[in-house]
């Protein structure tokens, strides 16, 4: 058995423990506002990062990869949430610290997310770019393929 291949089911068995102990964190919630019988900005806050936790768990399964965007949403949101639950008690610089940082979250979202900066690094591999188009399920298209194409076209014009 490879390390490559103990690794991955290593992480497999630390994401399905994540899922669980998520899963029992929004339980526990959900009992303690039951108990109290009120719900607070800051309950909706925290279902909202555990449904946030969920959903990088399922896209990591589902792309075989892990996305970005979503542990920049759950800072984000822990930020806010932190902001909202502490401001009163809260130094003000402290206050702009943390909502400068969700500004720098924020921009480094819209910047992953550019379609200008989506050229420069192929997401599903972390490598530079090779400078071949790449079609649509992932694979780069060959020189080749592309002039049989080019060709193919022109063929069907009748020029």
């Amino acid at each position: 058995m490879s390390p490559t291949h103990l690794i991955g089911i290593a992480e497999r068995m630390l994401l399905g423990l994540v899922v669980v102990a998520t899963i029992a964190a929004v339980g526990l919630e959900i009992w303690s506002v039951y108990l109290s019988r009120v719900v607070t900005l800051a309950d909706i806050l925290l279902l909202f990062l555990y449904a946030e936790v969920l959903s990088m768990v399922k896209v990591y399964y589902a792309r075989e990869r892990a996305a970005f965007l979503y542990p920049i949403l759950i800072a984000m949101t822990a930020l806010s949430r932190l902001i909202v639950l502490q401001s009163k008690e809260m130094d003000p610089r402290a206050i702009f610290f943390e909502a400068t940082a969700i500004l720098i979250l924020a921009v480094a979202l819209v910047l992953m997310r550019s379609p200008v900066l989506r050229g420069l690094v192929d997401r599903s591999l972390g490598d530079r770019p090779t400078g071949h188009p790449v079609m649509r399920d992932g694979r780069a298209q060959d020189h080749d393929e592309d002039a049989f194409a080019q060709n193919r076209e022109a063929g069907a014009d009748g020029s």
